[in-house]
C-alpha cells in the first residue's frame, strides 16, 4: 500500500476527530460496572454491548451477542487462564463481529472489554463519572482510560477503513467483552468460542505505545489468626490462654513482605527490559480487630502479586509463583513461636494469566510502520499491570499485542479522563495498521 493510500486513511481519521469523541462519551455514559458479586449484571453492561453491535451491522460485520455459560466454562478450563469460580453472564454478554475480508489474506482481531471499575466516592470527581463531559480537548468519566477509549478508537478505525473501501484480504474480528475486571472469563468466553485471528491488537491504555507483554497477577488472602481479648488489661501468655494480637502478627508479616519484595528487585527472574519495575507482592488492603478496646482476634492481608510470562506453570498461570509465596510465608512463621504452632493461611483469590510477543513477530514491524506512516514515535513498553491478552495469546493462537489511548496510571482513579489527541493518533496507527496487515 502506497504512502497517498496512507495519507488518505490518516486525513480521513482527523476528519473524524469528532466523531472518534461522541463515541468514547456515549461508551462512557453505559455504566458497564463490573459489580462486586460476580452474579450480577452491571446495569448498563448490555446496553453497551448492544450499542456495539449496531454500529458494527451497521459497518457490514456479521455479529454475535451471547451470555455465555459460566458453569460449562469452568468444567472445561478450571486451572487453566480465565477459569473463574462464581461467575453468571445473565444480562453480561459478549460481542463478536467478523467483517470478511476478499481471502487469501492475514486476519486481524481487535478487541477490548466493555466492564469498568466501580466510581468509588463521587465527591472526589470533578465531573459526574458516567456523564461522559467533553472539556476543552479532554474526555472525562469512568473508562475513559480503561478502557473504552481504545474501544472507541478501534471501533471508528474499522469504520473508516470500511467507508473508504479499502481493499482487505483478510477479515477484522471485533471483540467487546466483559468480565475482564475481575478475572478475564469474558475472554476465555471469546477464545472458546471460536473467535481468533492472525494477529490481535487489544487497545488496553499504554499511552499509545506497544506492549507486546503484560504482568500475571495473583490475588491472594494471608489469614492470621491471634486470640482476642481485652486490650487494656495485662495480658497472659499465649499458653495461658493469651490474648495475642494478630495486628501486631500482621506488622511482622507485613515486615516480612516487604524483604521478599527488595529480593524480587535484584532477581533477574523478576525483571524484564521492557517493564518499569520488578515483580512486586502489593499489599491492597488489610483487615484486623473487632472491637476498639478488644485485641484483634484475626487479621488479613490481602495481596496482589504480580509475575512474569517467563514464570507461567504448565498450565500457563502462576501456580510456581504461589508456592514461592506460600514458601516465605511459612518461612516467616518459623521465627515467632505463635506463629509457629499456628501459621498463617495463603488463601489464593484470583490467578490471571500473562503472555509475551516476541519481538521479532511480523504484527511489530507492522505497527512500527504504521506509526512512521501516521507521524507517531514508536515505542515498545512493558504493561505493568495485568491484560487479557494471555488468553487469546495461548489458547486461541492469536498472537495479540497491547495499544491503546491514555495515561495507563490514570485507570481506576477519579477524574479518569483521555485526550482527543490521543485517541485519534490511535485511530490512525490501528487504521493503518489493518491496510497493512490484512492486505
Amino acid at each position: 500500500m502506497n504512502n497517498e493510500f496512507h495519507k488518505h486513511i490518516v486525513d480521513a481519521v482527523d476528519q473524524n476527530r469528532e466523531r472518534i469523541a461522541e463515541t468514547l462519551q456515549q461508551l462512557i455514559r453505559f455504566e458497564s460496572i463490573v459489580m462486586a458479586d460476580p452474579n450480577k449484571a452491571g446495569p448498563g453492561e448490555r446496553k453497551c454491548q448492544e450499542y456495539l453491535e449496531d454500529r458494527l451491522r451497521r459497518t457490514g460485520f456479521k455479529t454475535d451477542l451471547w451470555e455465555p455459560d459460566a458453569d460449562a466454562l469452568l468444567e472445561k478450563y478450571r486451572g487453566k487462564p480465565g477459569a473463574q469460580l462464581g461467575r453468571n453472564f445473565k444480562g453480561r454478554p459478549n460481542l463478536a463481529g467478523v467483517l470478511p475480508g476478499s481471502g487469501n489474506g492475514r486476519s486481524i482481531l481487535l478487541t477490548g472489554h466493555i466492564d469498568v471499575v466501580p466510581a468509588g466516592e463521587r465527591s472526589h470527581w470533578r465531573h459526574e463519572p458516567f456523564a461522559g463531559i467533553c472539556e476543552g480537548e479532554i474526555i472525562h468519566g469512568r473508562g475513559a482510560v480503561d478502557m473504552k477509549g481504545g474501544v472507541a478508537s478501534m471501533l471508528v478505525a474499522a469504520e473508516i477503513l470500511r467507508e473508504l473501501n479499502v481493499p482487505l484480504a483478510g477479515d477484522i474480528v471485533f471483540a467487546t467483552v466483559v468480565d475482564e475486571e475481575i478475572g478475564g472469563m469474558g475472554t476465555l468466553a471469546l477464545a472458546d468460542r471460536g473467535y481468533r485471528a492472525d494477529a490481535g491488537i487489544l487497545t488496553e491504555p499504554t499511552g499509545n505505545r506497544l506492549s507486546p507483554l503484560c504482568h500475571g497477577i495473583l490475588w491472594g488472602k494471608i489469614v492470621i489468626d491471634g486470640i482476642g481479648g481485652h486490650a487494656e488489661l495485662k495480658p497472659r501468655h499465649w499458653n495461658a490462654g493469651g490474648p495475642v494480637d494478630a495486628i501486631k502478627l500482621m506488622r511482622f508479616v507485613l515486615d516480612g513482605i516487604d524483604v521478599l519484595n527488595e529480593r524480587w528487585h535484584t532477581d533477574p527472574k523478576k525483571n524484564h527490559p521492557l517493564m518499569e519495575l520488578s515483580n512486586q507482592i502489593i499489599v491492597t488492603q488489610v483487615r484486623g480487630g473487632e472491637h476498639p478496646s478488644s485485641m484483634a482476634g484475626r487479621g488479613e492481608i490481602i495481596i496482589d502479586v504480580q509475575y512474569l510470562p517467563s514464570e507461567k506453570d504448565t498450565d500457563g498461570v502462576g501456580g510456581a509463583v504461589k508456592r514461592e509465596v506460600e514458601a516465605h510465608i511459612t518461612t516467616l512463621a518459623k521465627v515467632d513461636p505463635w506463629l509457629s504452632k499456628h501459621p498463617p493461611r495463603v488463601e489464593w483469590i484470583l490467578d490471571a494469566d500473562c503472555a509475551e510477543v516476541k519481538s521479532d513477530h511480523p504484527i511489530i514491524n507492522t505497527f512500527a510502520e504504521a506509526c512512521t506512516s501516521a507521524g507517531h514515535p514508536f515505542q515498545l513498553w512493558g504493561m505493568g499491570a495485568h491484560t487479557d491478552m494471555g488468553i487469546p495469546t495461548d489458547l486461541a493462537k492469536t498472537p495479540t499485542v497491547n495499544f491503546g489511548p491514555g495515561d495507563p496510571s490514570q485507570a481506576h482513579q477519579p477524574n479518569e479522563q483521555v485526550s482527543i489527541d490521543d485517541l485519534v493518533t490511535c485511530s490512525k496507527v490501528i487504521a493503518l495498521t489493518i491496510a497493512n496487515w490484512c492486505q
